[in-house]
């Protein structure tokens, strides 16, 4: 009995995991088509009538900042950024394995960074109770996908270090 409780909290938890694994892509597919469903009704409005949106062009904005700050940690855990990896393809293996330690690393503390002084930001905006001029929300909001978004950022690198660093040891143990 408590082995199938235990089995079944197992199951729950790798399902909680596969679901916070793919957090991204799920705020994506939300975000995305608000923004162009947004941008497509506000302007067949002000082209049909004489009426215009006002929050439409705000909102837009929000979305594609939240939109861009998500996108560069999918990116980050695809491994699907832009490089210039000619030099470093003609590395040995090991050089470039440091590297590829010496990348995350940076990547990190500048996450890191942006982050911390991001939050300041927005402590200050929640303390003077800045809001946004047409949808009139807490504009920490629309910042808050800066620390929000190198925070994800920070546990892709995290998650591609340890990767590599099994990889890393599972070579080591074959030899």
């Amino acid at each position: 009995m408590i082995q199938r409780l235990s089995s079944i909290g197992t199951r729950g938890g790798m399902e909680m995991l596969r679901r916070l694994n793919n957090i991204e892509e799920y705020i994506l597919v939300v975000l995305f088509p608000l923004m162009v469903i947004t941008v497509f009704v506000a302007t067949c409005v002000r082209y049909l009538t004489t009426f215009s949106i006002p929050w439409a062009e705000e909102f837009a904005r929000y979305c594609m900042v939240w939109i861009g700050y998500i996108g560069a940690s999918l990116g980050i855990k695809k491994n699907s950024h832009l490089g210039v990896a000619v030099l470093v393809n003609m590395l040995p293996g090991g050089v470039r394995r440091i590297f590829d330690y010496l990348r995350y690393m940076i990547i990190i503390l500048f996450n890191i960074l942006i982050a911390y002084y991001a939050f300041q930001i927005i402590q200050s905006q929640i303390t003077t109770e800045q809001v946004s001029p047409a949808l009139r929300i807490p504009i920490w909001f629309a910042y808050g996908a800066i620390p929000v978004g190198m925070t994800l950022m920070t546990i892709r690198c995290l998650q591609a270090v340890a990767k590599m660093s099994n990889k890393a040891g599972n070579v080591a143990k074959e030899a």
